[in-house]
């Protein structure tokens, strides 16, 4: 009998413990959704990518964009890239030939095909104005359906010693252009803060500025960030890497907002040098990229390019790049679809419409961000990002507070998740149970959700995210 009323006070001492322990790993958190009705709708083309504009020369006789690649095309489609940029370290790499019009022929046919607009860069550093006019002419003669404007030169910063030096170098090829396409348009500098700025006061007036650019690389060095991978991963999902979002956009964002200027990061990733191995190449480089983009696209960016490619600029040379969002299978038969990739499907997949307000309430050390998006329709979509993960994992128990005309009864999901809620993990990612395939097709559809009306709540489990789609009464 004593034995018996142990063993029971131990049963009761175990369950107090699990009730305890589960209980504390439910944050709450409250969300709510503002209309605002002067935000502009996010740029059609707000989502890109950037390669080394190397990946235009043939290789083996096979060109990288070919218009008879479905399984790019597709792959474009399916994660709703919309800009394509050409350009970074390769643009002024003297070793690297200028690609010449067959690959520029390549290049907009696969453009036509993908439904992209393309940023074509051109040769600064010892480059030739008077080719650089005669391609830009080329370009505009027979491609300015699928053209989005021309850039000069990649990150001058690095090899002009002054900003006057810099202009100094650009305005040939600037004039050279503008000679043979007189309606031309330009991206620039492709270079941070002052250079960036001094750019856009000199062009803001001559008419033919198409955007203001930079480069953001906001979780440092790839090979530092490799020295401990754990520890990297925790920089990439924790929210404080919010401050320096804050710090760019104060230095140069809100700067050209304030004039009127368009502003895109015309190159960005996690870590320069190629990513970071064991993070930028990981689940936690998903949920990272996710939170980035739709952080930026509530602050009216022109729009972002994520930097990818089989090689890429890196530890002064070219290799392969550890944030790449997808590349050849060894076969050649389709696409190894990397993490990052999940975070464009995710984001285009949630970013309908225009940028709303949204605030948040809960515990400050809790890595949990919402974003939300109103479509021309009046459907709102809200994106639930939960970066709490390992011994720190917490299911966010949310309360949502949406405009009044919303229909909580007529609400669809999709779920990111990684099988195991691995955020080291490198495969097993899916977006509403499906993954996409080698082929880049993706065949998941929206769920009925099942929330709640009078005290409306909803879960968000530790290393996922969920979108929601609201439709009007």
């Amino acid at each position: 009998m004593r034995t018996n009323l142990v063993i029971n006070a131990l049963c009761l001492i175990i369950c107090f413990h699990i009730v305890c322990s589960t209980a504390a790993q439910v944050q709450p958190v409250s969300v709510s959704v503002l209309e605002d009705g002067n935000a502009a709708s996010l740029a059609p083309g707000f989502l890109g990518l950037s390669y080394e504009s190397s990946i235009l020369l043939p290789q083996n006789g096979h060109y990288y964009f070919d218009s008879k690649d479905a399984a790019l095309i597709n792959t474009f489609k399916t994660l709703g890239i919309k800009n394509l940029r050409i350009g970074a370290n390769a643009v002024d790499n003297p070793r690297i030939p200028i690609p010449r019009e067959n690959d520029i022929d390549s290049l907009f046919a696969f453009a036509r095909a993908a439904g992209v607009k393309v940023i074509y860069s051109f040769r600064l550093k010892n480059g030739d104005p008077a080719d650089s006019g005669r391609l830009a002419s080329y370009i505009a003669t027979h491609y300015v359906d699928s053209l989005d404007c021309f850039a000069i030169g990649n990150e001058p910063n690095f090899y002009f010693k002054s900003y006057d030096a810099y202009f100094t170098e650009w305005k040939p090829h600037y004039g050279a252009i503008l000679k043979a396409v007189p309606g031309a348009m330009f991206d620039g500098p492709s270079a941070n803060n002052s250079f960036a700025r001094n750019f856009a006061r000199d062009l803001s007036k001559e008419g033919h500025l198409a955007m203001v650019s930079d480069h953001n690389y906001f979780l440092g060095s790839g090979r530092a960030g490799e020295t401990n991978p754990p520890a990297t991963r925790a920089r990439f999902l924790s929210n404080d890497i919010h401050d320096y979002y804050k710090t760019v956009y104060r230095q140069l964002g809100a700067v050209l907002a304030s004039n009127g200027i368009p502003y895109r990061m015309d190159e960005l990733n996690s870590c320069y040098w190629g990513g970071a191995k064991d993070a930028s190449d990981t689940y936690a480089a998903t949920l990272w990229a996710l939170d980035c983009t739709h952080w930026w696209a509530a602050h009216h960016l022109l729009g972002m390019n994520y930097h990818t490619g089989e090689s890429v600029g890196r530890d002064e040379t070219f290799g392969a790049a550890n944030y790449a969002a997808f590349v050849h299978q060894a076969d050649g038969s389709g696409f190894d679809i990397r993490p990052q990739s999940y975070a464009y499907l995710a984001f285009s997949q949630g970013a309908q419409g225009r940028p709303l307000e949204v605030k948040i309430q809960g515990a400050p050390s809790f890595n949990f961000n919402a974003y939300a998006y109103q479509d021309h329709n009046g459907t709102i979509f809200l994106t639930l990002i939960n970066k709490s993960y390992g011994n720190n994992a917490q299911t966010a128990l949310v309360s949502l507070q949406l405009p009044q005309d919303k229909n909580l009864l007529n609400c669809q999901r999709l779920d990111l998740a990684q099988e195991h809620q691995d955020v080291a993990a490198k495969s097993g990612i899916s977006l509403g149970g499906a993954s996409i395939s080698p082929q880049g097709n993706w065949a998941a559809n929206w769920e009925k959700a099942v929330i709640e009306t009078s005290k409306p709540k909803v879960r968000v489990e530790a290393a996922s995210a969920t979108i929601f789609r609201f439709d009007q009464k």
